[in-house]
């Protein structure tokens, strides 16, 4: 082999090993894209002290547990998200249920009364624990957002 078929074979070597990695790359972003966890609020506008429905549906790829002391956080938008101060938890805060793979759950939660919430746009954190076990400590593996609302 001249010279010049080894320079051409190496760079088509190349182009071929790139070519795949960039490919390997697009397909785990798009299996990731693929796998969610939607939190989807019922309405978009709340008074304060109202009640607040939302579905979760799980098709992560894996079952997903709850806090028992903080099953969600409520953020605020100012310029950035703001977390609301929560009071401290005075049980042990263990994995509270948890959604298996492809299963979807309603909840109702009653937003905070007028003077404790502040007008503007919110939204929910979900923290959840994807390697929990019962009886656990809760950690926090992954938060998760809900779409905004607007607390008038």
């Amino acid at each position: 082999m001249d010279r010049k078929n080894i320079i051409l074979s190496l760079i088509l070597i190349i182009f071929i090993v790139f070519t795949s990695l960039n490919f390997s790359k697009n397909l785990k972003k798009y299996l990731m894209a693929s796998a969610s966890f939607s939190i989807n609020i019922e309405k978009t506008e709340y008074q304060a002290g109202d009640s607040l429905r939302l579905k979760i549906k799980n098709n992560f790829g894996k079952q997903l547990c709850f806090s028992t002391c903080y099953p969600y956080y409520l953020e605020r938008k100012v310029k950035i998200w703001e977390l609301y101060p929560y009071v401290e938890c005075n049980k042990d805060n263990i994995h509270n249920g948890c959604i298996q793979d492809g299963k979807e759950k309603a909840f109702e939660l009653t937003l905070p009364k007028k003077g404790e919430i502040e007008a503007g746009l919110h939204r929910l954190a979900i923290p959840v624990c994807i390697t929990c076990s019962p009886d656990q400590i809760f950690y926090e593996d992954l938060i998760f957002h809900s779409n905004e609302f607007l607390i008038k």
